[in-house]
């Protein structure tokens, strides 16, 4: 029976959403990764179909395997890129990647570079072939970028280090678009003038302009897009739904409307949602939104990799030994010059970001995963009447097997190598800010045992098995015999989980109507200030800055010719003045029950506690100031601020009436878009 192709296309999605289900189950506790077992399993199911060793040639399994095999490898790229990058740079925590952002621009320009023009030479002249320059620098370029779909899918399984993951995060979402920019240059070359002499200069040129005009195309529809979902109050529906089109979009118009980086469009978009969108998005949508993106991205990446597999099964010539015997020699070629490049950039990568060691540099080496990327752009080589088919298919051939190599063999051992570093544990001082707040978790449960224990209906049960499966869930803490942790190294790792602790708290606070978006904006961002190098709990700049409104304000109230649009506008900054330093003052009260239960040691609790009471009477005094020269602002602001709290509350009331049964589902929408309009209005300055 012969199937449309549609029909295949959605057999085939089922097909895979089913065995990546059931593959994800088989292997939960096991460290074999799951994109690297779904490799795998494309690999078989695309040899037993060429090699007909399962169903009839005609059949519904032949035909969905051949169909899918030959796939565009421009749909590839439009159909899978879009989703996996943007859900990738959206996820990304654009506080380390600022910091990070040096060394990733390093990594990911200058280090692509060196790695191409060596991968040109290794293929130029240890090969048996005589390619020219271009097509051994096209051939350079599509392999020697980090795959962000592999690096992202293997790193979200096995690292436990934030810095580390976002290092070789952030060079593979860059480098990536360097290399598609880079391979269409010298594609574009041999193509129209049969492999002419490289101009390096206008190669150059040519590179700054397509990605300068791709980040700018992303920046542009982002700011669109933000600007329209600010003027949206809590619905998730269009909020999803202009992420997905503008996603799209800025790939499609990048890419082939413009002929520049969709790639960099792509991971300015999903930064600018992640930073400044955090404050356009609804917060009760933000949650879910994160939840659907990273939905999209694992249905992706079981798509992608099967497919993979099943592609490279099926299409790659096979009964060349000479390719076969040229394979390893490239593999361990495109290893090595991937250390040399990271070990020429290791004196400046030192001396930027947030520093650069030796186990950082091996398992960036290691870590570079070649993907899908690279399978589409060799197969774009491959089916290309401009290219000879002799060399399309080397190049098909050997970057397939670079992907299925770096894949297997480097993704099946990354966390073998992550542990012998010492990689899968945290640092000593911050594992101690862990065992603090485990041996606190270990006595409030004592209390909580107890108060369960004391109910009716559970005399019997059997309270020395329920103590062994509690003492399983534990989390171990160091060893008795681990070095003890320097005071000054631990005083640094519990500032900065104080500070990660309050940055968190602005944006509960932000979620639970407390503080309006600049207000969440600017805490968050003088947080993350004073988390950068040393950790500093005081003074903090942004207070410092706060009377400058009040004397403003004080001098419009002897100048009332400057009309009312003046006044509205001082008092919506007087507004915001009182929101920070309220929201800051808030968050210091937080810090300050954490510390009395969390803090490690006496002195540093003294020390902190002390920086921490500076910071609250700096605050007060700033409310103060405002009550004082301001009173009629002050109780505006105050109102206001109630307001937008009771109305956060109503309305989840509502949605807990709604949830236990007591209002039905219309009648409680009703309601809460009743409840939601006028919060609209308050945030808008209309109530």
């Amino acid at each position: 029976m012969h199937e449309s192709l549609g029909i295949i296309i959605l057999l085939f999605i089922a097909a895979s959403l089913l065995i990546g289900a059931a593959l994800r189950q088989v292997l939960k506790g096991r460290r074999t990764p799951y994109a690297v077992a779904l490799l795998i399993l494309g690999l078989g199911i695309g040899l037993a179909q060429r090699f007909a060793l399962v169903g009839q040639p005609d059949g519904a399994f032949s035909q969905t395997v051949a169909t899918v095999a030959a796939i565009d490898p421009h749909l590839i790229l439009f159909l899978f890129l879009p989703t996996l990058i943007f859900e990738s740079a959206f996820a990304i925590e654009t506080h380390l990647f600022r910091r990070t952002f040096s060394q990733i621009a390093m990594l990911a320009v200058p280090g692509l570079v060196i790695s191409t023009v060596l991968t040109a030479a290794l293929t130029r002249y240890a090969l048996p072939w005589n390619w020219s320059w271009t097509v051994a620098l096209m051939f350079g370029a599509l392999i020697s970028a980090t795959d962000p779909v592999a690096v992202v899918a293997l790193l979200r399984e096995t690292s436990s280090r934030k810095r580390l993951e976002t290092l070789i995060e952030g060079e593979s979402l860059l480098n990536d678009g360097t290399a598609i920019v880079l391979f269409t240059l010298f594609y574009g070359m041999l193509s129209l003038q049969g492999g002419a002499t490289v101009d390096a200069a206008a190669v150059a040129g040519d590179f700054l302009r397509v990605v300068s005009a791709g980040t700018l195309v992303g920046l542009l529809l982002g700011w669109v897009t933000l600007w329209w979902i600010g003027r949206v109050f809590n619905d998730p529906l269009i909020e999803i739904s202009l992420s997905i089109a503008v996603a799209y979009l800025a790939f499609y118009i990048a890419e082939d409307a413009l002929h520049v980086s969709g790639v960099m469009a792509l991971v300015t978009l999903g930064i600018l949602f992640a930073s400044v969108g955090r404050t356009r998005i609804s917060p009760e949508v933000a949650g879910f939104l994160h939840h659907f993106w990273g939905m999209m991205a694992h249905i992706a990446n079981t798509l992608i990799f099967l497919l993979v597999g099943i592609i490279i099964a099926r299409r790659v010539q096979l009964d060349s030994v000479q390719l076969w015997l040229a394979l390893p020699v490239v593999y361990v070629g495109v290893m090595a010059i991937r250390a040399a490049s990271v070990a020429m950039l290791s004196p400046l990568l030192r001396r930027l970001g947030i520093g650069f060691g030796r186990d950082k540099g091996i398992m960036l080496v290691w870590g570079g995963l070649r993907g899908a990327v690279a399978l589409a752009l060799a197969l774009s080589v491959a089916q290309s009447p401009a290219i000879d088919p002799a060399i399309g298919n080397q190049i098909l051939f050997l970057s397939a097997g670079i992907v299925v190599l770096t894949i297997v063999i480097n993704g099946a051992t990354f966390s073998r190598l992550l542990a012998w570093l010492g990689l899968d544990r945290l640092p000593p001082a911050k594992q101690a800010t862990v065992d603090r707040a485990e041996r606190v978790l270990r006595r409030d449960m004592e209390t909580v045992r107890e108060a369960i224990r004391a109910r009716p209906l559970l005399e019997h049960a059997d309270w020395q098995l329920v103590e062994s499966i509690m003492q399983r869930a534990r989390l171990p803490e160091s060893p008795a015999d681990a070095p003890p942790v320097q005071a000054e190294a631990l005083s640094v790792a519990y500032q900065r989980r104080i500070l990660e602790a309050e940055r968190k708290f602005y944006w509960r606070q932000f979620d639970d109507g407390i503080l309006c978006r600049q207000a969440a904006a600017t805490l968050v961002a003088a947080t993350e200030e004073a988390l950068d190098g040393e950790p500093r709990i005081y003074p903090r700049k942004h207070l410092e800055a706060l009377p400058w409104w009040p004397r403003l304000l004080h001098w419009l109230d002897h100048h009332p010719r400057l009309g009312r649009w003046f006044e509205r506008l001082a008092e919506a900054r007087l507004r915001l003045t009182y929101d920070i330093a309220r929201g800051f003052l808030l968050a210091q009260e937080e810090s300050r029950r954490h510390l009395a239960r969390l803090a490690p040691a006496k002195p540093l609790r003294e020390a902190i506690d002390a920086d921490l009471e500076r910071n609250v009477a700096e605050a007060n005094a700033r409310i103060a100031q405002i009550r004082e020269q301001f009173p009629q602002a002050a109780v505006r602001i105050e109102t206001q601020i109630a307001a937008r709290q009771l109305m956060n509350q109503r309305r989840l009331l509502i949605e807990q009436l709604a949830a236990s049964g007591m209002l039905d589902a219309t009648q409680a929408e009703r309601m809460r878009a009743r409840v939601e309009r006028e919060m609209a209005a308050l945030e808008q300055g209309r109530a």
